[in-house]
């Protein structure tokens, strides 16, 4: 029922989120939505609280354009759709913060925020789950959970019973718990009791009937001190006596599980891959499934067939939610370009298969060092494939974007420059961290010198908002990255050239121009850390910048020793460089060092 109350607030929340003004509006509440403008009137009928944010949120878009008449009619074509914050990585929102997400969400009509928690979250029997990692307390969570609540949107919590655990398993409390160093120890009295009291403590904070689980990428299941223990095993029947144990303390605590589907697909893999389509699972394995709704994720296909033969396989298990990704985990900025070239097919396979639930993830692997504010411009792509189907434009996605969030359409798409293709290429993030001597970085499909062009050219973009913080942030990456890539491009060859000159000029001015730029950087980024996380987390990316800088001031006084004829040469630049394939990836470790271990 919506109040007038909620009617209210509802308003006055649309209206300071968009800041403007906007006319009260006569409200019905019935299936769907309707914006109507007439002659200076506004009505709308919408079905719950999140609709009706949303319904004033088209309003103020059209008001914002001078349109005098509007008739909008709508339905959600997913009954819960929504997006995942990763909040493991290093980066928790705070309260407010996450108050915020949610407010955005509604103007949206999204209906559905998992926080996705492996040990960010309070349990008040083991002490170092989340210890020094900004978990939150039993009050926030309740305190979002109602906030949420007011808007009709369902809060999720979203955590892990097998796999991923690696930061609670650290500890010598933990030890029992220990099958692997990231894998809880399945068949064990003391893992279920665990379980058994996280569970009951989400119960205490959340009103909704599901939670996910988790389990996705437990590799090493059966492997570990289970194998030492118990020698070889049938490892679907492990997990599903996992699974089983866990849908048993979800049912008492009044829960219906989600868990990633990935696990039972690498099983039935030969090659132990998520998305071979050979994979097979048996049928005593589907007859013993428990009832747990399985979670379809994939953010990395193109192919729309690709996505309907998924979910084919996935409605031979039971029911199907899907989770694409919004790609903020590929540093700094988000990815544009992968999330789009990625998600239009997905959801499009999702409305053909009729799945009832999807949510975007918006990870933080590696550090967390994109904020996912940057990425909410791409929240429409969710949105609107709810409300209005898969196949809405490019512009009008752009519009909502822009409208949402204020930072403008040219400053978002310049985000995407960050990244040269749709492909997952780490370019201005591995220029930014790299090192100067011996990169470690792969660039068969561009030059840096390219690559700095392309940064140089967003970031002139970007010197036309100067207001935003994003867009000053953003800025300062491209520019960051293109001095790095400038620097790294040319200084094996001046080198192998002996032009002193240009590597004095280095050492007097271009490194520590270089470090100034670092440190203009690092303050923007904990502006935007500060703004919307705990502080907690933040020392990993002061550390990198710490790191990086160090190292700056190393290869100058490395090279001043080589000019001043103290050092005969410089051995890394000696070196002929090899392609670089390796395991580290697109990691910083990967990006800073030639050495497996940091």
């Amino acid at each position: 029922m919506i109040t007038e109350q909620d009617h209210l607030r509802i308003r006055e929340m649309v209206a300071r989120r968009m800041q403007r003004s906007l006319p009260a509006a006569a409200i019905s509440q019935g299936p769907g939505l309707r914006v109507t403008l007439k002659d200076g009137r506004a009505e709308i009928l919408a079905e719950d609280r999140c609709a009706l944010a949303r319904g004033y949120f088209l309003l103020g878009c059209a008001l914002r354009e001078n349109q005098t008449a509007l008739d909008i009619r709508q339905e959600r074509h997913f009954s819960s759709c929504g997006v995942m914050v990763d909040v493991s990585r290093n980066a928790v929102l705070t309260v407010d913060a996450a108050k915020r997400a949610l407010d955005c969400l509604a103007m949206l009509g999204m209906n559905l925020l998992l926080l996705y928690m492996e040990d960010t979250y309070t349990v008040p029997e083991y002490p170092y789950l989340g210890y020094l990692r900004g978990r939150y307390s039993q009050d926030e969570l309740r305190e979002l959970d109602r906030y949420a609540a007011s808007l009709d949107i369902e809060l999720m919590p979203c955590v892990q019973v097998l796999g991923h655990m690696e930061q609670f398993l650290q500890w010598e409390s933990s030890a029992p718990l220990r099958d692997q160093p990231d894998i809880l120890r399945p068949d064990w009295p003391a893992t279920y009791d665990f379980l058994d009291k996280a569970i009951a403590s989400l119960r205490a904070c959340f009103r909704t009937g599901r939670i996910h689980v988790g389990m996705d990428e437990a590799y090493g299941v059966g492997l570990g001190q289970y194998y030492a223990e118990h020698g070889p095993t049938d490892r679907f029947e492990l997990l599903n006596r996992h699974v089983q144990r866990v849908c048993e303390i979800c049912g008492r605590h009044g829960f219906r599980p989600i868990m990633w589907s990935d696990m039972y697909f690498r099983l039935g893999s030969r090659r132990g891959e998520y998305y071979d389509p050979e994979a097979e699972i048996p049928r005593r394995v589907i007859d013993a499934l428990p009832a747990i709704d399985l979670c379809y994720w994939d953010y990395y296909h193109t192919d729309e067939a690709f996505y309907d033969a998924m979910l084919s396989g996935h409605a031979k298990l039971g029911r199907t939610v899907f989770a694409g990704g919004i790609w903020t985990w590929s540093g700094f900025l988000p990815h544009v370009k992968r999330t789009r070239a990625t998600m239009g097919p997905a959801l499009r396979a999702c409305a053909r298969h009729q799945v009832d639930t999807v949510f975007a993830t918006m990870w933080g692997d590696d550090g967390a060092e994109t904020d996912v504010f940057l990425a909410f411009n791409q929240l429409p792509i969710f949105s609107e494939a709810c409300w209005q189907g898969a196949d809405v434009s490019d512009e009008a996605l752009a519009r909502l974007g822009e409208q949402l969030t204020g930072v403008p359409e040219e400053a978002f798409t310049a985000f995407g420059e960050f990244y040269p293709s749709e492909r997952e290429r780490c370019t201005g993030k591995g220029l930014i961290w790299c090192d100067p001597l011996y990169p470690m970085m792969e660039f068969g499909f561009e030059s840096m010198r390219d690559a700095a062009a392309r940064f140089r050219r967003a970031a002139e973009t970007l010197a036309g908002y100067p207001d935003s913080a994003e867009c000053r942030y953003a800025r300062l990456c491209f520019q960051t990255a293109a001095m790095k890539g400038e620097l790294v491009a040319e200084l094996r060859d001046r080198y192998l050239a002996h032009d002193r000159a240009w590597l004095r000029q280095t050492v007097t001015v271009t490194i520590p121009a270089l470090q100034e730029q670092y440190q203009r950087l690092l303050e923007a980024h904990r502006g935007l850390w500060e703004r919307d996380m705990k502080r907690f987390g933040w020392e990993i990316l002061a550390l990198r910048y710490g790191a990086v800088t160090g190292r700056l001031a190393d290869v100058q006084d490395e090279l001043s020793r080589y000019l001043a004829g103290e050092l005969p040469a410089i051995p890394e630049l000696d070196e002929v460089p090899l392609p670089v394939f390796r395991r580290a990836g697109q990691h910083f470790h990967g990006f800073v060092t030639p050495n497996a271990h940091l």
